[in-house]
């Protein structure tokens, strides 16, 4: 088969769900199929077609302005047409035929353009549903960038736009809202046109019934490269000492990551902590209220910022505990996945799909409060031979669910049952 990828992002530069993309095209060109990526580039002229990381990708330029909502009028309605050519042509090239085509969009911004160019070519379409971007503008699922909530209504943007840029702009913004709600219908609508749709855990498919029928919504996890985390992690990391024990949180400092939990629980775990480090790869607005709670609790921490990819996999791989206290709908973390697959022991908040994860006793910890999560925290560190079994457990169950030949054979199977009826 020919299979287009549409993705808002992709390697090298890019967050988790670029890299599940790129893993997903590595997987489907190991079985034979022919792959190409479709990238939007804001900041580029024209279409450039090359490599990127071992996979054909056609990066397509344009502009957007910085002028709130206009910018993403123009990234999105204004850029959907001409998208859909580019597509268009990558599907319509020789040797493949159309009818032996699937396009299948990787996110948000090229999810419409998908189904135009599928329209145009014949070819069935394919949606993944990565994060909250059906039911919300921002794609978080979060009030005010704070609190899981349903969906947005005009009274929800009233309070979400103040409390979320603040009173000035947030007023500012009011009149935006038309646009909003119908930027998300047309999103919805996207849905609707497409042939399948994939949600990448149980809690995305909950989310997504009342918008898909059941024939056309399909689970199937992201992807993560074991083989090729076995050979990165083969290389011990030189950012932490190796007779340094530390416990690692990866990723932004912010409220929907639980970036302020995990400083009320370094607060309430500090003497546990006294005998590690609390390493922490990532950045963000919090950072100083970390480090006031860790200089209180008189526990060690280093903050390296933004490291490369590869050096977190490394860490990941050395650290007593991976702890991962997210406080928003998590639709299957990337940092989860990848974890496992370096055999960290996790401990986590059940939220989102997590749990599609995270088997509490088997494949990791969870803990549903800052004062469970602190306890258990402490134990574990107390107890090397379960955290080894986690981690062991953890390795396990990647292998069996999350590994390339695994999630590509679902996907194959789900774009051969859309071929053959044509």
């Amino acid at each position: 088969m020919r299979i287009i990828l549409p993705t808002d992002v992709f390697p090298p530069r890019c967050g988790g769900a670029g890299w599940s993309s790129y893993a997903l095209a590595l997987a489907l060109i190991a079985r034979g199929h022919q792959v190409t990526a479709i990238v939007p580039r804001e900041g580029q002229r024209g279409c450039a077609a090359g490599d990127t990381l071992g996979v054909p990708a056609v990066a397509f330029g344009y502009h957007a302005p910085r002028i709130p909502f206009v910018r993403n009028y123009v990234r999105n309605e204004r850029l959907w047409p001409r998208l859909a050519q580019v597509i268009v042509a990558a599907g319509a090239t020789p040797p493949c035929h159309p009818r032996d085509t699937i396009i299948h969009a990787q996110h948000v911004q090229v999810a419409p353009a998908a189904v135009i160019a599928g329209q145009r070519l014949g070819a069935p379409v394919v949606i993944s549903v990565r994060d909250h971007w059906p039911w919300d503008y921002f794609a978080t699922g979060l009030h005010g960038d704070r609190i899981p909530y349903p969906r947005q209504t005009w009274a929800s943007l009233a309070t979400d736009l103040p409390a979320r840029l603040g009173p000035l702009r947030g007023a500012a913004a009011l009149p935006a809202i038309p646009y909003i709600l119908a930027h998300l219908a047309r999103r919805r609508a996207t849905l609707r046109r497409a042939d399948a749709v994939i949600a990448g855990s149980r809690y995305i498919a909950g989310r997504l019934a009342d918008l898909v029928e059941p024939q056309r919504l399909h689970i199937i996890p992201n992807i993560v490269d074991l083989a090729g985390i076995d050979a990165l992690i083969a290389t011990p990391s030189r950012l932490i000492p190796p007779d340094e024990r530390f416990v690692l949180y990866v990723g932004k400092l912010e409220r929907n990551k639980g970036a302020h939990l995990l400083a009320d629980i370094v607060r309430r775990a500090g003497a546990t902590l006294h005998r590690c480090t609390l390493v922490v790869a990532g950045s963000g607005p919090l950072r100083a209220e970390l480090e006031d709670a860790a200089r209180a609790a008189q526990v060690r921490a280093r903050f390296l910022d933004w490291i490369d990819h590869d050096d977190v996999l490394r860490l990941m791989a050395r650290c007593d505990l991976l702890l991962f206290p997210s406080a928003w709908g998590e639709p299957l973390s990337r940092v989860l996945l990848e974890a496992c697959a370096c055999g960290a022991p996790i401990l986590a908040m059940p939220t989102g799909g997590t749990p599609d994860i995270i088997i509490d006793g088997e494949s990791g910890a969870l803990a549903a409060t800052v004062s469970d999560f602190a306890r258990r925290l402490a134990e574990l560190l107390e107890r090397p031979d379960e955290r080894r079994a986690l981690g062991v457990g953890a390795r396990r169950l990647a292998e069996r669910r999350f590994a390339p030949n695994v999630v590509a054979r679902q996907v194959e199977s789900l774009y051969q049952s859309l071929i053959e009826p044509a």
